[in-house]
């Protein structure tokens, strides 16, 4: 698997197993966010261990889409890039972004299925909460395990994650925002978009 597939099962394998504007962060927040994520992961697996049908695959893709906060995933990784932007741009961009995560982890689901998630604790970080998770193979007990972090803001009676780090390294939004700032001072913001357009298209 080279380090691109590689990073981008991680991320995939990331969200999945989680399943799982901000207020901040009071004192029973970390303990709410963690069993959020737990009880959001044990439906997932309950579904995933179904029969295979597009209509378990559509459940859990609803599931799947409210997880993750798009926008604030979207703003983060673009940094000063956001704010130059009309509000028909911004829309644009969330849309094919959400899309294109959407597809990334739909095509990584049952690989989950052989690992075991153990929660490792949550703190509250300014106003979020960063909750720590350890997914380990149950194929193969021999493979070391694999850190991941989640980083999630309370919205409603629920929780959203915007960030994953997974085993020490370049973060969700880290690694987003290196790709898009590569491309956009090259090729602009139309060369991004068009080549986010033309990625989605080959799905």
């Amino acid at each position: 698997m080279t380090r691109l597939a590689s990073l981008a099962f991680s991320f995939a394998l990331a969200l999945a197993l989680a399943l799982a504007t901000a207020s901040t962060a009071g004192a029973q927040a970390p303990a709410d966010a963690q069993r959020f994520l737990e009880q959001k992961h044990e439906a997932v697996e309950r579904l995933m261990r179904q029969d295979p049908s597009p209509r378990r695959d559509q459940q859990v893709t609803r599931m799947l889409s409210g997880l993750l906060d798009y926008e604030e995933l979207a703003k983060r990784a673009l940094s000063n890039h956001w704010d130059g932007l009309e509000e028909a741009q911004r829309s644009e961009f969330v849309s094919i972004l959400e899309q294109l995560v959407e597809r990334n982890y739909r095509a990584n689901l049952q690989r989950t299925l052989s690992f075991e998630v153990r929660y490792e604790g949550a703190e509250a970080q300014g106003d979020a909460v960063l909750v720590r998770t350890e997914a380990r193979s149950r194929e193969n007990r021999r493979a070391p395990p694999v850190s991941i972090d989640y980083l999630m803001q309370r919205e409603g009676r629920g929780w959203r994650v915007f960030d994953v780090t997974v085993d020490d390294g370049l973060s969700m939004v880290q690694n987003y925002r290196r790709q898009f700032d590569r491309i956009i001072e090259r090729e602009g913001w139309d060369g991004l978009m068009q080549r986010m357009r033309d990625r989605l298209e080959q799905s």
